[in-house]
């Protein structure tokens, strides 16, 4: 069977985030069982939930290692950012964002007010 480039991309993203960790190290790190990672390495391929437990294990962001082994591209990685992002939230959401801003009398976004403190 011939691999796709999206397969032997998976296994060598594992092999590099885990420096060529063994199978065994990996399953007790992951908590994923040792059999189903042996066929991971097998087939190639790696699930979606695997890449995303393996990066968290292995202090990676898990939006990072889904870009990395080409499950999610890079535009659908930023995902909505910005104003964009307003249309996602309730009206009271936004109503209450107004008010802690108004409140504090600051106009800056709370997480950039937390990286200032």
């Amino acid at each position: 069977m011939k691999q796709t480039g999206k397969q032997n991309g998976q296994i060598a993203w594992l092999r590099q985030i885990t420096h060529d960790d063994s199978i065994n190290s990996i399953a007790q790190r992951t908590n994923i069982p040792y059999a189903t990672l042996y066929k991971r390495f097998q087939s190639n391929e790696l699930t979606t939930n695997e890449i995303i437990i393996i990066a968290r294990s292995y202090g990676i962001n898990p939006i990072n290692a889904l870009v990395d082994t080409n499950v999610i591209t890079v535009d659908e990685a930023s995902g909505v950012r910005g104003n964009n992002s307003l249309r996602l939230c309730s009206i009271e959401s936004i109503a209450e964002e107004i008010v802690r801003r108004s409140n504090e009398g600051s106009n800056i976004p709370a997480a950039d007010l937390d990286s200032l403190r």
